[in-house]
């Protein structure tokens, strides 16, 4: 039973897209092709499949070697999400496949869009070029002020440390043997608070939550704003070893205790550097931009011919 509530959304789905994609992800005992991508040396082997099309590792290879240097390196150190980033662009080159077998490319109003894009993907990069920040901006001390002046905007959400003993409801179960359960709650959390038995005891022999029961029914450090709002009320004003409850959820019902309170804090300067320097990098290069233009429309005015302008319609 978790107590974190979830969003599922469009993310989510291509998660699970991703993730019914097992066998297509790995190589399958024999496959050579697949043996020799494992080695590098074949760069047009399938590395996902989904309805006849494929995705080769040069591919996805080179959407890595295209996609920022930290966003490549925490693709690297993520097999979960490798795979999820594996299943988009999958699914993104099946649909693909599927709008050139209908030819939609070949549609007037779609090639004059898609000519637009390649348009701006040139304007855009010759800009880029243009207006180039140097490679070491921003210098150290500048990210640190920044770091400093933007504290609020990196704060770590206020996390609790919470015990549970877990009573579930079995399918089918009626009303009268929910409330028996709900009674036997309220027995477990005043035998704590009378200090008749161990919370942790009662957990471990009682919670039908197995992983957190053989902990005592540590339920480890969980942000505050993910817990069920139940739960988030439940807790609220109590202080440390003091239980609440019992909790009605769809699952069952739950006792829990609060164990520990950590307020809210900075995140650590080293773990959010490497946004803020992307961010002052992403802010000069507008900058850099906008003065490029400026001096342009400086030297060199747009000259608009009023008699053929008049013939648009």
């Amino acid at each position: 039973m978790r107590m974190v509530s979830r969003m599922v959304g469009l993310a989510g789905m291509l998660v699970m897209l991703s993730l019914a994609l097992p066998t297509q992800l790995h190589a399958a005992p024999g496959d050579k092709g697949a043996e020799k991508a494992d080695k590098g040396g074949d760069k047009n082997a399938p590395l996902a499949s989904m309805g006849g099309v494929n995705l080769t590792v040069g591919e996805f290879q080179a959407l890595m070697n295209n996609s920022d240097k930290e966003v490549k390196k925490h693709l690297l150190e993520n097999p979960e999400l490798m795979k999820q980033k594996i299943g988009e662009a999958m699914l993104r080159k099946y649909f693909l496949a599927k709008a050139r077998e209908q030819k939609v490319d070949q549609k007037g109003d779609v090639a004059f869009m898609m000519e637009r894009a390649r348009e701006g993907v040139l304007v855009e990069n010759f800009l880029n070029i243009s207006a180039k920040v140097p490679a070491k901006y921003p210098e150290e001390s500048l990210v640190r002020q920044a770091y400093d002046e933007n504290k609020s905007r990196f704060m770590l959400p206020q996390t609790v440390n919470v015990a549970q003993i877990f009573l579930k409801y079995e399918p089918n179960m009626d009303d009268k043997a929910k409330q028996d359960l709900f009674k036997l709650a309220e027995r477990y959390m005043t035998m704590v608070q009378k200090k008749e038995s161990e919370f942790a005891s009662l957990a471990q022999k009682f919670s039908q939550h197995p992983a957190s029961a053989s902990q005592g029914g540590d339920m480890g450090w969980v942000p505050l704003n993910q817990l069920l709002p139940e739960f988030q009320k439940a807790i609220s004003g109590l202080k440390n070893g003091e239980v609440a409850g019992p909790i009605k959820t769809p699952q069952g019902v739950h006792v829990v205790q609060l164990r520990g309170t950590k307020e809210p804090t900075p995140r650590p300067y080293d773990e959010v550097k490497p946004a803020l320097t992307k961010m002052l990098k992403d802010k000069k290069l507008q900058e850099n931009k906008d003065a490029y233009v400026s001096e342009l429309l400086g030297k060199t005015q747009i000259s608009l011919n009023e008699q053929s302008r008049a013939l648009l319609k």
